[in-house]
């Protein structure tokens, strides 16, 4: 049985961390192979503390914890926890499981025959997933632009969940420095450049994501993500930082 690590990004989510850690000790549980790495990253209220309470009670050698003090981004937090992941298969996926567990399963059968596995929304009846007209119409036009720019071909390269061999893993996120939202781009930008066979599986998110307030600002993010994009192209293109 191939060993799985999933990485568990999080940033002050003390309101739902205690249901997040106790779907992953149950998971964890029935499931031995898998092991979990929450990644709380630079957290001002009680992640941190709640997290290390409850690995300490329940002493679960399959759920561990690494910390950092200043908050750097999502890319950055997934990135120190596939660096530091050990499993066959590397996975992430968001801290408030927007994106139930029950999709791993499916994710690491397609790793077999894959190097990399990415959630897609668009796969299933609900494409909008219940979001707003506003959060579907940013998001259509980031993808556009991000498949015009670099000349990708995938529909949805933002769903929080997301699996890879582990070289393939190792491989991507020692290059990839993005350490926002736009860092899932960036890697497949870099799986296409290298070679990497890809794959989609269906993904549903969750209704208690969807009644969660987002902290995705639509405008800041909007031009932080093109200003990556265009970081991606001048750092392959003019400097040669991807080869």
């Amino acid at each position: 049985m191939n060993t799985v690590s999933i990485i568990v990004p999080v940033y002050n989510e003390a309101q739902c961390i205690l249901s997040t850690f106790s779907s992953v000790m149950k998971f964890a549980v029935n499931k031995p192979w898998y092991n979990f790495i929450f990644v709380d990253d630079g957290s001002t209220d009680r992640t941190r503390e709640i997290l290390e309470s409850q690995i300490k009670l329940f002493k679960n050698k399959q759920i561990s914890l690494l910390s950092y003090e200043a908050n750097r981004g999502k890319g950055y937090a997934v990135k120190t926890g596939v660096l530091y992941a050990d499993g066959d298969y590397i996975c992430f996926l968001d801290g408030d499981l927007a994106y139930s567990l029950d999709h791993l399963d499916l994710m690491v059968a397609k790793l077999a025959d894959f190097d990399i596995v990415i959630g897609c929304r668009n796969l299933t009846p609900e494409k909008n997933n219940g979001f707003n007209f506003l959060r579907i119409l940013a998001g259509r036009i980031f993808n556009f632009i991000s498949r015009s720019f670099l000349n990708l071909k995938f529909t949805d390269m933002q769903a929080g969940i997301k699996g890879f061999d582990k070289y393939a893993a190792k491989d991507l996120f020692k290059t990839q420095i993005i350490p926002g939202f736009a860092f899932d781009v960036e890697l497949l930008y870099l799986a296409k450049k290298k070679k990497y066979t890809i794959s989609e599986i269906p993904v549903v998110v969750s209704k208690k994501h969807l009644q969660k307030k987002s902290k995705v600002n639509l405008f800041k993010h909007s031009i932080e993500m093109l200003f990556h994009l265009l970081q991606i192209v001048y750092r392959d293109l003019i400097l040669k930082k991807y080869d």
